[in-house]
């Protein structure tokens, strides 16, 4: 079992599978959600989990305690945000409530 140290990548892994037995990790989307424009606002969902062999930056996050937040790899400057209906999406980091994150030790559960 792995543990979470501040400032190195780590993966958001579903306790479940998909329909093929797949592990899911949690994974941002690269496409601006209102392109042509750029917002900043990215989506994030499911994905198959690339493994460690091969990894996928878009899968991998990083979390900073001093601001609470959990930043993304593959899209530098983002940071996770769950809105006020509790959908996840990327969006730049601006230092906003929704944007910080605590990590619980004991449950090591954010």
């Amino acid at each position: 079992m792995e543990s979470l140290s501040e400032g190195f990548p780590f993966y958001m892994i579903s306790a479940k599978t998909d329909s093929d037995g797949n592990r899911m990790a949690i994974t941002a989307d690269p496409a601006d959600q209102y392109a042509p424009r750029t917002t900043g606002v990215h989506n994030v969902y499911l994905s198959k989990w690339a493994g460690k062999e091969n990894p996928n930056l878009k899968q991998q996050w990083v979390y900073n305690s001093e601001e609470a937040s959990l930043k993304s790899v593959g899209l530098p400057g983002g940071a996770l945000f769950e809105g006020f209906n509790k959908n996840m999406i990327v969006y730049n980091w601006k230092g906003l409530h929704n944007q910080r994150f605590h990590y619980n030790i004991g449950t090591k559960r954010f």
